[in-house]
């Protein structure tokens, strides 16, 4: 019995283990041979990006003649990759760190992005598959992609390429792309294989030149299947022929892929995923509180990593303007990483922007633990409300009265009190807008019509359909009124349309007859699942936190781009942070224009 390989320490500075990993047929047992290299004069080298698997389920393999032992999801990946002749030079995690030194881990956590920069080609291994499965699931992927690239031109791609997607006709049947039932399901189980839903992948995905997917032995460029998975997240109507999950991949190009600083990757390979990059590069690119809102649908076995996952993209940056706002440490608790974080957030942009990703739901939680700081390791199934122009804080002029303490735990700061929660309705599902009975929409303006004064009708819809749709809709105002009527007349009763003085349109000649009821509805679905409709003392519209109970304040922290629902504590001007809020009609600085003109006018509040 061979003796179980014993890890030498690295040398200090960049440097990495390689393993060769030597040629072999396809039942023999893996051989490998570890050797280390500094980051920038090692040989080129490809890198695997793989789920691990279940820990207890591990193969037994030859590392420089000793035993290690390695989880079989890698194992079966590297016999993939195994060349017949040939030696082939590899990074893959598992091997090439030492997995029972966490300082080690946490050095070489902070050197990933470098990793996979430098490798001339990301391997992504999804596990064993039979050929006739990988290949239909490809075919699949191939042909809608093929179907959206020969409907659109280079000018409306390059014009922006979301309408462009969106606007190309819907498919008039199934058949048209689908003539096998086992193509869709080869799809569904493809996008349920566990690597889609694992959090480093983000970063490894992003970084690589060249990047290829292997399902079994079958592969597939990884361009093809992000394009696939971000027009999903455009066109929704494609998914009612394959309910397939994949979405999250599709909101990480958005958000992650498309937005580190490394111009020469897979993206370039398909127009619509270039367009859209350099759409996004054009306009203003997602914050670091928006990259780590998108980890949160992302699995990983350390909470930890939702923060060293991405302290490689440029929006983490520190002040110096070196990479990484913090330094991966994984012998510090959770707590006090989440804590760390925030303060040199503050520290770093001189404002509290990181509230808008608390997400508290939990209520045990919520009474015990430090509410102000955002817990990145769960809130994965509510979509954020957040978006880069709010400025409810009114910040270009009032960036003086910014200003934030942090000690025993509590953040202080100042806030502007404006208005508290009268009346809510409960929690939104999924399933909720698939009842065959009272839709939310209608459950919304049942509530409003039982508590708010008299005002002028398309007033009130103007603010209701904003607030359905959290302040956010494609095209605006024009597009958004079309849609939910189209909604309503679809979808909500007589009685209901009656009551919003919605009357039966049936011309093709009317703008009702090009809405997209659809689009609304999903929409509604994106920002209303997993909160609350209110209504505020004030008469004002709002979407909110699961959590938020009659009485709670809404207020404006300084500095803060959102209003936040805050509850009081025993203590005079301490507060629970319950969470971000959507309130129609302040979210541009409006409140705090009319009331605040000097220091007096606002609270020096605690968030406990």
């Amino acid at each position: 019995m061979s003796s179980t390989y014993q890890y030498e320490e690295l040398p200090t500075g960049k440097w990495m283990r390689l393993l060769k990993l030597l040629p072999g047929n396809s039942d023999d047992q893996i051989h490998l041979e570890l050797f280390t290299a500094e980051l920038k004069s090692a040989p080129p080298y490809e890198a695997i990006s793989y789920c691990w698997g279940d820990p207890n389920d591990q193969d037994e393999i030859l590392c420089c003649g000793q035993a290690m032992y390695l989880t079989k999801s890698l194992a079966t990946g590297l016999k993939c990759f195994r060349q017949p002749e040939e030696p082939r030079i590899l990074w893959a995690d598992a091997v090439c760190i030492d997995q029972s030194d966490d300082q080690e881990k946490g050095h070489q956590v902070n050197m990933m992005a470098d990793v996979y920069d430098h490798a001339f080609a990301v391997l992504v291994w999804l596990g064993e598959a039979s050929t006739l499965a990988a290949e239909k699931a490809f075919h699949l992927i191939r042909k809608i992609n093929e179907h959206i690239d020969s409907n659109i031109s280079e000018s409306e791609l390059a014009s922006h390429a979301w309408t462009a997607v969106r606007n190309i006709p819907k498919l008039g049947t199934r058949s048209q792309l689908f003539q096998d039932d086992s193509e869709s399901e080869a799809l569904h189980d493809l996008f349920g294989r566990p690597w889609f839903d694992r959090l480093w992948v983000l970063q490894e995905a992003a970084l690589a030149s060249s990047a290829w997917v292997y399902y079994g032995a079958t592969s597939i460029s990884l361009g093809e299947v992000v394009q696939f998975a971000f027009i999903s997240v455009w066109r929704p109507d494609l998914l009612n022929y394959f309910p397939i999950r994949c979405g999250l991949l599709g909101e990480a190009f958005e958000f992650v892929f498309s937005t580190y600083a490394k111009k020469n990757t897979w993206i370039q390979e398909k127009s619509i995923l270039r367009h859209t990059r350099d759409h996004i590069e054009r306009s203003a690119k997602p914050t670091f509180q928006e990259i780590l809102h998108t980890g949160r649908g992302f699995g990983t076995s350390k909470p930890h990593d939702h923060i060293y996952a991405f302290l490689g993209h440029p929006s983490a940056r520190a002040k110096d303007g070196s990479i990484g706002i913090l330094e991966a440490d994984y012998t510090l608790n959770i707590e006090d990483v989440y804590r760390q974080l925030a303060e040199r957030l503050y520290e770093r942009d001189r404002r509290l922007d990181f509230l808008c990703n608390v997400s508290n739901h939990d209520p045990s939680a919520f009474e015990q633990a430090q509410s102000w700081v955002p817990k990145y390791h769960n809130g994965g199934e509510v979509a954020s409300l957040y978006r880069p122009h709010w400025n409810v804080d009114n910040s270009a002029e009032m960036d003086i009265f910014i200003k934030a303490d942090f000690h025993n735990s509590m953040l202080h700061g100042l806030s502007l009190l404006f208005d508290s929660i009268t009346t809510f309705t409960e929690t939104f599902k999924d399933e909720d807008f698939k009842s065959m009975s009272t839709t939310p929409v209608e459950i919304c303006w049942n509530l409003e019509a039982s508590f708010t004064e008299s005002m002028d009708i398309d007033e009130l819809l103007r603010d209701f359909r904003w607030t359905m749709v959290g302040g956010g809709y494609t095209g605006g105002e024009v597009p958004l009124q079309r849609d939910f009527e189209s909604y309503c007349m679809e979808k909500t009763s007589s009685e209901f349309c009656a009551s919003i003085q919605l009357g039966n349109f049936s011309s093709d000649e009317t703008p009702l007859a090009n809405g997209d009821w659809e689009r609304f509805e999903n929409e509604a679905i994106i920002n209303m699942v997993g909160r609350k409709f209110f209504i505020t003392k004030d008469g004002c519209f709002g979407l909110g936190p699961s959590l938020l109970e009659d009485g709670d304040i809404c207020c404006v922290v300084m500095g803060c781009r959102m209003p936040l629902i805050i509850r009081p504590t025993s203590r005079p001007n301490h507060f629970k942070l319950v969470g971000h809020s959507f309130i129609y009609g302040i979210m541009y600085g409006e409140v705090v224009k009319a009331r605040v003109k000097s220091l007096s006018d606002l609270t020096e509040i605690t968030l406990v």
